[in-house]
């Protein structure tokens, strides 16, 4: 039930944020620098969540710190790009990234079974 509830919430505030997703009619990730962003996210969360859940064994603790790993990489990147002359800190880069961070952590939290740690 709690994932029910947790699914729920994150749908709505994607619905809350249509105006970023579509950009000239568009959807966001026809465009391939957001698509780059969209495959970053997803890797770099997954190794944050499978990291998280070997070193501690709790799908809830894996599911945060999966999803904090790629809002971290996305804002980092963001930050960098800002610097720079010429650029700027796209938020809709942002969004892509965090697009594939929360599209790779709910299926892991919700059918990824942590492995047992066996002590002698």
């Amino acid at each position: 039930m709690r994932r029910l509830k947790l699914l729920i919430v994150l749908l709505v505030a994607c619905q809350s944020m249509y105006g970023q997703l579509y950009h000239n009619g568009d959807f966001i990730l026809t465009e391939k620098d957001k698509q780059y962003h969209f495959t970053a996210g997803v890797i770099v969360t997954t190794i944050g969540y499978e990291w998280a859940l070997r070193k501690y064994g709790n799908k809830k603790k894996a599911f945060f710190i999966g999803l904090g790993a790629g809002l971290a990489a996305g804002i980092t990147k963001e930050s960098f790009d800002s610097m720079r002359v010429g650029n700027y800190f796209d938020e809709r880069d942002l969004l892509a990234t965090m697009m594939g961070s929360v599209s790779v952590t709910i299926p892991l939290s919700i059918f990824r079974k942590p492995k047992k740690k066996y002590t002698h």
